[in-house]
């Protein structure tokens, strides 16, 4: 999982579907409904942290190695 801080800080969490369509953070692309998709937060700087679906592909551009 990638930790960072501040804003726009992103901790995934696991893979799931999606129950509404989302638009994935990091490519602006809807994610679908019928495909697993990776669940995480996206750190704020003004509130609690926002949950968000990413495309797997999408999540593991974000993840870096241990």
């Amino acid at each position: 999982m990638e930790s960072k801080s501040g804003a726009g800080a992103v901790q995934f969490e696991y893979v799931t579907y999606t129950v509404k369509p989302e638009r994935c953070p990091a490519c602006h692309q809807p994610v679908p409904l019928h495909l697993p998709a990776r669940r995480g937060t996206l750190a704020r700087w003004n509130g609690p942290p926002r949950v968000a679906y990413w495309h797997p592909r999408c999540a593991e551009a974000h993840e870096t190695p241990l």
